[in-house]
């Protein structure tokens, strides 16, 4: 598990983890889904993890699924 307490924020999707450099991260999907077939094999797969119903304008995009890492997305200014 992730023990840093710095913000890690990229203006894209890493395509592995800055931390312990495993692939691919986790898309954090927020609200309720539709369960199905697809959702259920990416959830498997690491490329997707479930973030909660509750959003606010500060969440993070991605996940490493080994470490726990999470990635902000970076504000344009």
């Amino acid at each position: 598990m992730n023990n840093t307490s710095t913000r890690v924020e990229r203006a894209q999707k890493p395509r592995k983890c800055p931390e312990c450099g495993q692939a691919p991260l986790a898309s954090i999907l927020y609200g309720m889904p539709a369960f199905d077939e697809e959702l259920e094999r990416k959830m498997n797969e690491g490329r997707i993890t479930l973030g909660g119903c509750c959003i606010s304008d500060d969440d993070p995009a991605w996940e490493c699924t080994h470490c726990g890492l999470k990635i902000f997305r970076r504000q344009v200014q």
